[in-house]
């Protein structure tokens, strides 16, 4: 099955989103970049790669490090404030199932959480394999998924429950991928070795009040779901959620776990 529709609902999400990337999806995704740029084994002079880099915050401290990086993302509105932000990488749009690049051209390629957003994640997986470098290395985090993630679990059960699915586009499964076994199999069907894996427990917060607002302003993907609900379905989640988060309140905050998985392979000879 293709997931055009999906794919074209992910970046005008995304392309909306831009301009608040920094102030509410990168609040919680930054945290995962030392993780990926060490799992890259990351030096002075190596070419890397930032697949779906967003704002660029992962290209922009790989050039701190002193590497050569580039970032790719299908959002225009995404690239042109990570050219903004940081022009010393480079930044174009393109589709990470169709990279814009020539073959074994890179060091290493990352990707933070670009994979819920993909149309088939395998398709990435082997355009990766294709631009690393033989022995080059990849570097992915990825969502855990519910019931291991309190945030999900909450999010999207109730989205399952009570949201029409049927107005909404046809999509890969978004946690897939969330458990280490399937990650490294998946790899290694693209002719990955050497996998290896580390948690990364990272944490939602948005003010009391105001987890409704800050989760769609975070989740492209769970606003295409939202985007098609009429007032009184989104009335009913939005006063679910509210009653479960109450356990996560600190003050006058919400302080949710949403854990992730960090994870690299070598690419083989």
């Amino acid at each position: 099955m293709t997931h055009e529709a999906f794919k074209f609902a992910e970046k005008e999400g995304w392309d909306a989103r831009a301009a608040a990337y920094n102030d509410f999806t990168g609040r919680v995704t930054t945290g995962a970049i030392p993780t990926l740029l060490a799992m890259a084994e990351l030096a002075p002079g190596k070419r890397i790669l930032d697949l779906c880099c967003g704002t660029g915050r992962a290209a922009g401290a790989a050039i701190a490090l002193g590497a050569d990086a580039e970032g790719i993302d299908i959002s225009a509105s995404m690239v042109k404030a990570a050219q903004s932000a940081f022009p010393a990488a480079r930044f174009v749009t393109g589709d990470a199932e169709a990279i814009p690049k020539n073959d074994a051209d890179f060091d290493a390629v990352i990707c933070s959480f670009g994979i819920m957003h993909l149309g088939s994640p395998e398709t990435m997986f082997n355009e990766i394999a294709r631009v690393l470098k033989p022995g080059g290395r990849v570097a992915l985090s990825h969502w855990i998924g519910p019931p291991q993630s309190p945030l999900f679990r909450i999010v999207f059960g109730t989205m399952q429950s009570l949201a029409d699915m049927s107005v909404v586009p046809a999509s890969p499964p978004p946690f897939a991928l969330s458990s280490e076994d399937t990650m490294r199999e998946k790899l290694e069907a693209a002719g990955f070795r050497e996998f290896s894996s580390a948690r990364v427990p990272l944490v939602f917060k948005a003010p009391k009040g105001q987890f409704a607002k800050h989760f769609r302003n975070f989740a492209a993907r769970a606003a295409v779901i939202l985007d098609k609900q009429n007032e009184d379905v989104l009335k009913e989640i939005y006063f679910s959620w509210d009653t479960q988060l109450k356990d996560f309140l600190d003050g006058e905050e919400y302080h949710v776990p949403m854990p992730a998985i960090a994870a690299t392979a070598v690419r083989g000879a």
